[in-house]
């Protein structure tokens, strides 16, 4: 099989065994009984601290908790029921649980900062008030938001605490570049919940659309379980079926299976040196030896350096004549012994 229908083969297991997988898993849960939306009870916790003044902050506070409101339509439907907790140098109920969003945009809008951080406080109040007039089958929540540390009340974690007991779910936004990230990831960690960051206006309005959505939304509420359902087969069945249907397409090819047997490395040949043969100096010619010397017993013509004759073994004396007076010198002078010249003559 080429790679090209290899590739189209594996898309295919695997766009076919994800469509069963969410299939699975939206029938499971319409058995569930959790087809619409879960109910929810929701706590709207806002920090009114006087830093809250700062970059209109408040502001841009107010604009997305209307939104929030607006998502889930609360005049139009009776499953959620949404209130609105304040805190600054303490906490304040401003809206109880309510499912008319006119009382809760009221109740927003008269929002003003001043004062300090009393978050533990906040949290307190909404979970009081959550424990005791929520709905059975209600999922009980609270959405808060602080720009910066608790400094007053009680603490933070504290109050926490005494919500998971009570099966409060926290969602934690830290608002502007001096929120308290630590203590607001620990409560929503706490109450497994959840952190967001919000450094800008529309950073907060997006935390909180996406909070909305992660509550409203039942596909998102059981993504773990969707998760799982596709994962394991993908992990465990796609390459046993690949497997079978390359076997399978080999056979009907009437082509034997080809197994992925890795070549052989094959070793580099080594590269050939080209020599260049060695040079070979001249070997320095012979000296010609132009001076003889006559044998004066034989007239053999021997070599000047010679004292003996090579041929009849007499003594050889051999002299040179002087050009120009014809004094008759020896071999080794080299100027005239009478007349001062340079000796040029011939051996004899």
């Amino acid at each position: 099989m080429d790679p090209n229908s290899k590739r189209k083969y594996q898309l295919g297991i695997g766009f076919a065994i994800f469509a069963f997988a969410v299939s699975v898993s939206y029938f499971s849960v319409v058995e569930a009984g959790v087809q619409d939306t879960p109910q929810y009870d929701i706590y709207l916790v806002i920090d009114v601290s006087g830093s809250m003044q700062e970059e209109s902050k408040l502001v841009f506070a107010k604009q997305a908790a209307l939104e929030f409101i607006d998502v889930f339509q609360l005049d139009q439907s009776s499953d959620h029921r949404i209130g609105l907790v304040a805190f600054s140098d303490y906490a304040k109920m401003l809206v109880e649980l309510d499912d008319n969003s006119k009382n809760l945009k009221e109740g927003i809008n008269k929002l003003y900062p001043e004062g300090a951080t009393a978050m533990g406080d906040g949290i307190s109040i909404a979970t009081q008030s959550l424990s005791e007039n929520t709905r059975p089958d209600a999922q009980k929540i609270i959405v808060l938001l602080s720009d910066g540390m608790s400094n007053t009340g009680l603490h933070p974690l504290s109050a926490a605490g005494t919500a998971r007991e009570n099966d409060i779910t926290i969602f934690s936004v830290g608002y502007g570049y001096n929120a308290d990230a630590w203590t607001l990831k620990a409560v929503a960690s706490v109450t497994h919940g959840k952190y967001y960051n919000a450094l800008t206006g529309q950073d907060l309005a997006d935390v909180f659309n996406e909070i909305a959505d992660v509550l409203i939304s039942p596909l998102s509420h059981y993504s773990s379980r969707i998760l799982i359902l596709i994962a394991i087969p993908v992990l465990l069945f796609i390459p046993t079926i690949e497997r079978g249907l390359t076997t399978m397409m080999r056979r009907a090819e009437d082509k034997p299976v080809e197994r992925n047997v890795r070549p052989k490395r094959t070793e580099d040949k080594p590269v050939e040196r080209i020599v260049r043969p060695k040079r070979t100096e001249d070997k320095p010619k012979a000296k010609i030896d132009k001076l003889k010397i006559t044998c004066s017993n034989c007239n053999h013509l021997n070599r000047s350096t010679s004292k003996v004759c090579a041929k009849c073994g007499s003594t050889v004396k051999a002299k040179i004549t002087c050009h120009n007076c014809n004094y008759v010198n020896r071999t080794t002078s080299k100027f005239c012994v009478k007349c001062g010249s340079t000796v040029k003559g011939k051996v004899t």
